[in-house]
């Protein structure tokens, strides 16, 4: 499927389009500090899974080889509506609203449902409650 829907805190403000750093898990198990736009997204990681940074900077992995490092780190949950986009890793790719009511509104004239296809507020209501976003043309369904 390539969007969702997720609840996040209203106040969650993290870049849209931007692969969220806990789905970002590239550089976990081939952690090279010579590859230094990685190193941005190690620390998040560490962060969000709470592992410690060593003192030169590089997050702890060899305390954690015995657990399972690449596994997912969902985005906080809360009370907010967001679409997010899960062709990559996965990334928001609305703001976050109040009610489904305001997102599906928004995704009305602002998201696609496949390639560069739209939907109405009813039919992203629709979907996003049935988590199913999907384009269809006669019996043949894109998603």
């Amino acid at each position: 499927m390539g969007k969702e829907l997720k609840r996040v805190p209203m106040e969650f403000d993290y870049p849209l389009n931007k692969v969220w750093y806990g789905y970002y898990n590239k550089y976990i198990c081939f952690c090279h500090s010579e590859y230094s736009a990685g190193c941005e997204g190690c620390r998040k990681y560490a962060e969000i899974k709470g592992i410690q940074l060593l003192d030169g900077g590089c997050p702890d992995f060899d305390k954690y080889y015995g657990i399972d490092i690449s596994s997912k780190v969902e985005p906080p949950e809360g009370e907010g509506y967001q679409l997010w986009e899960t062709t990559t890793e996965g990334s928001p790719v609305s703001p976050v609203f109040e009610t489904l009511d305001d997102l599906c509104e928004w995704c009305e004239d602002n998201a696609n449902t496949f390639a560069d296809y739209k939907a109405t507020k009813d039919e992203w209501k629709k979907m996003l409650s049935n988590d199913f976003v999907h384009h269809q043309r006669g019996n043949v369904i894109f998603i």
